[in-house]
């Protein structure tokens, strides 16, 4: 009897003193948090509180990649490296997925008869949009420009989007409007928004689970998340943290183990082996591109339907992205950051139409440049200041501001 109420009593005492040290482990992350960089105030207000009240309780966070966690694009920046060095041409490419001819405004376009590779993708992005009810229209172009790489391996590829990069070098363009922007091969060359790696590391440090999901190519990005983008985490909030490779999820075609003959897929070889995962150079020699999609193929809808298949089911706690291929994704979160490029309009605009019939949850819409002197930008006393020399871009820039204030959808500016 004494041994039945001994074994009681200290199982009581296991469970409270469990929950105490459950409480206090809340609580130390739910310690007021504090954003950094050129936030707007009241965006930055919010996003606080929220992180705030939220921590500690691994909740799901999705971000695109590129004009959201950098400016600009990577997946974009890597073809103009290759097509400069002679490596991805309109000669030097995989043919076979190339439609034999299309109009676009009035003209035929054809490989032969198309200046350069960028300049026929550029004209593929668009290659549909004479449909009225056309909402994906760079979904094909997407999917194309990693096709073509097909018979490569990843290790062919990846030196070209470390020179793309070049280790955020055309973040200085932003000190001024007055400077020639950062280009290779006539595409801008990205560099991460510093507020973006400081909100990885402050949700990373606070115990939510982040995870990418880019319609670039899966490993571009996943060499700049392993290269560039833990470690500036890493050296602000401390060495312990990362986003785990598996957790980049991006466009990719099915590969061929050239050892083994078998066809494998990047989000099933990235948990089974630790050496790709890894971008180790010699194991990434050993699997070569086709021209077939991993489907779902990870644009627009398919970014849903890959947060379902390899996330969660579950509505993501938080997701992050500034294109109308995020929109569908954003509107599955329970709470979405904007990145809102002033130089995008018609974004914008699709931006609206969206707002009014999402299910419900918050927005944090967040003013972006990522022409002249790229960057967030706080308030119309900040854009002003950062256009002045330019006048016609502040002019678009600030219709873009007055639409979304019209709209109700950017109140404090």
């Amino acid at each position: 009897m004494k041994c039945g109420k001994w074994l009681r009593s200290n199982l009581v005492m296991g469970l409270v003193v469990g929950l105490i040290v459950s409480l206090f482990s809340v609580a130390a992350l739910a310690q007021p948090i504090s954003l950094s960089g050129n936030w707007n105030p009241e965006v930055k207000a919010r996003l606080e509180k929220l992180i705030t009240d939220n921590a500690g309780q691994g909740k799901i966070c999705v971000f695109d990649f590129d004009n959201t966690t950098i400016c600009r694009d990577i997946g974009e920046a890597t073809m103009a490296a290759m097509n400069e060095a002679g490596v991805l041409t309109l000669e030097k490419h995989n043919k076979c997925i190339d439609p034999a001819s299309f109009m676009l405004d009035g003209k035929k376009i054809t490989v032969d008869t198309a200046k350069n590779l960028p300049a026929y993708y550029e004209d593929f992005l668009s290659a549909t949009k004479h449909h009225k009810l056309e909402s994906t229209p760079y979904e094909n172009g997407y999917g194309w420009v990693v096709q073509i790489m097909a018979p490569m391996s990843p290790a062919d590829w990846l030196p070209y989007t470390e020179k793309a990069f070049a280790d955020g070098v055309s973040e200085s363009d932003s000190k001024s409007a007055d400077l020639k922007e950062t280009k290779i091969n006539g595409y801008r060359m990205p560099f991460f928004y510093p507020e973006m790696v400081d909100l990885y590391g402050v949700l990373l440090k606070n115990g939510y689970k982040v995870y990418i999901s880019s319609a670039s190519n899966v490993h571009t990005v996943r060499w700049m998340v392993k290269n560039k983008l833990n470690p500036r985490i890493q050296a602000l909030h401390g060495k312990n943290l990362a986003i785990p490779a598996q957790n980049v999820i991006g466009i990719s075609c099915l590969m061929i183990d050239d050892r083994s003959g078998l066809l494998c897929k990047d989000p099933y070889l990235v948990k089974e082996n630790e050496k790709y995962a890894q971008l180790d150079v010699a194991e990434l020699a050993h699997f070569h591109l086709t021209p077939q999609i991993c489907h779902p193929m990870n644009g627009y809808f398919g970014k849903v339907a890959n947060i379902m298949k390899y996330i969660t089911v579950e509505r993501p706690f938080l997701i992050a992205g500034d294109s109308s291929n995020d929109l569908p994704m954003l509107d599955r979160a329970e709470n979405r950051i904007w990145i809102t490029r002033l130089e995008k309009m018609g974004y914008q605009k699709t931006l609206v139409k969206v707002m009014k019939d999402a299910l419900p949850g918050q927005w944090f819409v967040q003013p972006v440049l990522y022409k002249k002197a790229p960057g967030f930008v706080s308030s119309q006393a900040d854009l002003d200041k950062r256009l002045a020399a330019k006048p016609g871009n502040l002019a678009k820039a600030g219709a873009v501001v007055k639409y979304l204030q019209a709209n109700g959808t950017l109140d404090s500016f």
